[in-house]
């Protein structure tokens, strides 16, 4: 009998466990990118109904809570993708922790100024949502700019 208890995060992992974390940590970022195309496909269909409906008839009761809702989803967006990034990040570094060789594969990229395996990212997630942001506020400004008498 030993004197303190195994612990199983003390244990090295089993190959099943690592190539589960691998799995799972592939599965997140594919989750991550395909939801950054979700978002953006569904941005790009309501600008396109915005342009559609204003060649139709350009009224602001129809552009404002267009906008709002578009704007409204594109927080929502962001939020999203911020939250996931974040636990990507988490599931690469247990990845880099149980996988030497990917450890020295990002390690390796490290040297050349990036920080992680997946560093084009990082702006996908905190620049394209707000672009998006900018683009439905200036929209909204300029459906109520060309309203005013």
């Amino acid at each position: 009998m030993t004197d303190a208890p195994t612990t199983a995060a003390a244990l090295p992992p089993t190959p099943d466990e690592v190539n589960r974390l691998w799995q799972h940590g592939m599965h997140e970022e594919r989750l991550f990118h395909d939801r950054l195309n979700y978002f953006t496909a569904m941005q790009v269909g309501l600008l396109a109904v915005f342009a559609v409906l204003y060649q139709k008839e350009p009224l602001p009761g129809v552009f404002v809570p267009l906008t709002l809702l578009a704007l409204s989803f594109t927080l929502l967006w962001l939020r999203v993708q911020v939250r996931h990034w974040r636990y990507c990040v988490h599931v690469n570094e247990q990845i880099k922790r149980v996988v030497p060789e990917y450890g020295r594969t990002v390690s390796a990229l490290a040297a050349l100024g990036r920080t992680d395996g997946f560093s084009i990212s990082r702006p996908l997630a905190f620049a394209v949502p707000p672009l998006f942001a900018v683009t439905w506020v200036a929209l909204f400004a300029w459906v109520l700019n060309r309203a005013a008498p």
